[in-house]
């Protein structure tokens, strides 16, 4: 009987190769459990900022994105993160006082549209009051008032002595007339007076009565000469304006030429 080795032969540089990378390899070192715990800690906060920092992202997002489907901006009132009710109220005011100018503006474009002063005519202005005059009537020079009142006077460049004569008068309530009747002059409106519109008046008529041309001192049957007495009560406080006007006859169209170049500041 033959006996046959079933032992394969030994590759003998194969062998040599094992051993030199057994040589290289290092048994793992020891765990360290405090270390561990706190590289474990720090990836566990990593995740909760980036998870709260990525739902603030989200929550803006989606603000914005509501905002931009309905056409318009957030709801008034609701502060997106990052925004503080100072800044919030801020920008309203400023919008609404841009509104206010807006239509201030435009009040004062309005106004000046509205008014027309005759070709020639100069503007004047005494107390918040403008009005305008045509050039052959000149002022009067100073005077001399009583407490509580400003005025000018105007009279013809032509005739200093003949009418027209005019007086614009500003009172207040210290002046001792300033309800009261005095040589015929009155702050309140007579039963003839008739109504103009003047914006910022409270008060603006008219009145060429017979009965205040006589109080004055002129006579009805006088053809040559009449009164016009004209009252405007500031709206926005208690001054009032008298306006005189001596004129050499009744005027109408004067008076409405007059009456258009007033204008309340």
């Amino acid at each position: 009987m033959n006996d046959q080795s079933t032992t394969k032969p030994v590759d003998e540089n194969w062998v040599a190769h094992l051993r030199d990378l057994s040589t290289g390899v290092a048994p793992p070192t020891s765990a360290d459990p405090h270390a561990m715990s706190r590289v474990a800690i720090r990836r566990t906060r990593t995740r909760r900022a980036v998870f709260a920092t990525g739902g603030g992202m989200l929550t803006v997002a989606a603000v914005a994105g509501a905002a931009f489907a309905l056409g318009g901006p957030t709801a008034p009132g609701v502060l997106l993160p990052g925004g503080s009710p100072a800044s919030s109220a801020q920008t309203s005011m400023s919008a609404e006082e841009q509104r206010a100018r807006e239509v201030e503006l435009a009040a004062r474009e309005a106004l000046e549209q509205a008014r027309n002063v005759p070709d020639g005519w100069h503007e004047h202005e005494l107390e918040g009051l403008t009005y305008a005059l045509p050039p052959e009537i000149v002022t009067s020079g100073p005077v001399q008032d009583e407490p509580g009142e400003t005025s000018d006077m105007w009279h013809s460049s032509e005739d200093p002595d003949a009418p027209p004569f005019l007086r614009i008068a500003h009172v207040t309530p210290d002046y001792e007339f300033y309800d009261t009747k005095a040589a015929g002059l009155t702050q309140t409106p007579g039963p003839d007076a008739t109504s103009f519109d003047l914006p910022g008046a409270s008060v603006a008529t008219v009145d060429d009565s017979a009965a205040l041309s006589e109080s004055a001192g002129f006579p009805e049957a006088d053809p040559d000469r009449g009164l016009v007495k004209i009252l405007v009560h500031r709206e926005d406080g208690p001054d009032r304006y008298t306006i005189t006007m001596n004129l050499p006859k009744a005027d109408p169209a004067f008076v409405d030429e007059f009456l258009a170049t007033l204008t309340l500041s």
